[in-house]
């Protein structure tokens, strides 16, 4: 073999066949369940859905989302095996309502995904500073740790997804593991006043406001449907795909629910509301300081840095996918489906997320937007309420797709899908009617969500002149499905 072929870089490859095909269920759920950020949700989110629903009966809301979000998997899951790539929303809208309409959804979906990313990076630098400020007094400023995090996540997305499924799964299970053991000890030892099935009572919803409550229980799931986005690379895509979405709502929703049951308990029913009212952010840590003592107290102090930081890896990866396939089938840049010949991952679509996340962490900053309750709290709220419209979006196509091939399995085909779609359209509907609880600036608002009609209609647009200039990529769209 001479030296200058040995020595030369193979060049970069377009062909799916080149990515990384190793990904099994666990790994797939390991990164989908880490997107979902349960500590942080458990700490968090769940004071919150206390306060704002009026009622301790929390655990319901979250068994009605993920019951809800089951009903959306059936479609979702069955649609997996009939579209062959992995842009996951965009694939299967435009598979059900169109090319044009698809288009739209997938710009859509990137801001979306953007928007979320950018805030996480800001939480993430926040959380670390506050972790260094607790154990050692220093104040440090919160972009320091930002722009730490922004480079490794930068560094690991490039790289191959066994090592980003890797850390995601150890990062899971030390928060899922801190949180079971808050949950065992406040059990064991009963409770403020005895164990009681008090936030198992449906009656208690109807005293409150559950349908704000609900609104962010469902929040709380945002990023299991990223299983379809890693369908390329997984080792068997129509088995791994569906199972590891079922095993990851199953597992998110039994977690959220459990959990948010055991602090209602280790507070006390009678006292839940006042203290999730008027303490939200001491709720969940003085329970772990009360019931598992300052070493695992502190442990959780860390572990809410390494969840928000695995939740942004994950949205990295699942950013990077999304533009990948877009470049695959020419809606973008053919570039961004370059794959890496050696880590066989789209490492030129993570260097674009890397530059353009980069970007608006950097303008962000300057701006000297407050970093939690502006810039995270602001974009996050915008995020969600733009893959909540794609998902229901994603369950109206799912019965157009398999009404149009004439598919006789009613219940997985129309009846879960139409009602998964109605439950979120209401939660869509919900989210609008209350939008000064995600995004309380009203000018905010009026801007993010002009920026996510703008990106559906920038889509369309895209899509038109597309069958204009490249009517046989436009044409090759429809060879997406099997």
């Amino acid at each position: 073999m001479s030296t200058e072929t040995s020595a030369a870089a193979p060049a970069p490859s377009h062909s799916e066949n080149a990515l990384h095909r190793g990904l099994g269920v666990s790994s797939i759920v390991a990164m989908v369940a880490a997107g979902a950020a349960p500590l942080a949700v458990v700490a968090l989110t769940t004071p919150i859905i206390i306060a704002l629903s009026g009622s301790v009966a929390a655990p319901l809301l979250f068994i009605v989302a993920g019951i809800v979000l089951l009903l959306f998997s059936v479609g979702f899951t069955s649609m997996s095996r009939h579209v062959r790539n992995s842009g996951a929303f965009y694939s299967y809208i435009q598979a059900g309502l169109g090319r044009i309409v698809g288009i739209g959804a997938a710009v859509l979906a990137l801001v979306s995904y953007f928007l979320l990313q950018v805030g996480l990076y800001t939480y993430v630098g926040v959380a670390v500073t506050g972790a260094i400020s607790r154990f050692s007094g220093v104040e440090t400023p919160w972009w320091l740790w930002t722009l730490v995090s922004f480079v490794i996540i930068s560094a690991l997305g490039y790289r191959d997804i066994e090592l980003s499924s890797k850390i995601l799964l150890v990062a899971l299970v030390a928060e899922a593991g801190v949180v079971l053991i808050l949950d065992a000890s406040i059990f064991f030892r009963g409770g403020a006043e005895g164990l009681s099935a008090a936030p198992l009572n449906a009656a208690d919803l109807l005293a409150g406001t559950p349908s704000i409550g609900l609104m962010f229980a469902f929040f709380c799931f945002i990023g299991f449907e990223a299983t379809a986005v890693f369908r390329n690379e997984a080792r068997d895509p129509d088995r791994t795909i569906p199972r590891a979405t079922y095993i990851a709502v199953g597992m998110i929703a039994a977690l959220y629910a459990v959990s948010a049951f055991a602090l209602v308990i280790g507070v006390g029913p009678s006292r839940a509301l006042d203290v999730a009212a008027n303490d939200t952010a001491n709720m969940t840590p003085d329970l772990f300081m009360q019931y598992t003592g300052v070493v695992v107290h502190d442990i959780t102090n860390v572990l809410l840095v390494t969840s928000t930081f695995a939740c942004a890896l994950t949205f990295h990866n699942v950013l990077t996918r999304y533009q990948y396939t877009l470049g695959s089938l020419k809606v973008l840049s053919p570039r961004l489906a370059e794959v890496h010949p050696r880590f066989r991952a789209p490492s030129f679509s993570s260097i674009v997320v890397t530059i353009i996340t980069g970007i608006l962490v950097l303008a962000m900053t300057i701006t000297g937007l407050d970093p939690i309750n502006e810039i995270y709290t602001w974009f996050s709220g915008a995020a969600t309420l733009g893959l909540l419209t794609l998902m229901t979006l994603t369950s109206i196509a799912v019965v157009v797709f398999f009404r149009r091939h004439d598919d006789r399995r009613i219940t997985r085909t129309v009846i879960a899908p139409i009602i998964a779609a109605l439950a979120l359209a209401t939660v869509v509907i919900i989210a609008l009617a209350n939008i000064e609880l995600l995004i309380p600036d009203s000018v905010a608002t009026g801007i993010l969500l002009t920026l996510l009609v703008l990106a559906f209609i920038a889509g369309t647009i895209l899509a038109v002149r597309m069958r204009r200039a490249k009517p046989q990529a436009y044409a090759r769209l429809h060879d997406q499905e099997s």
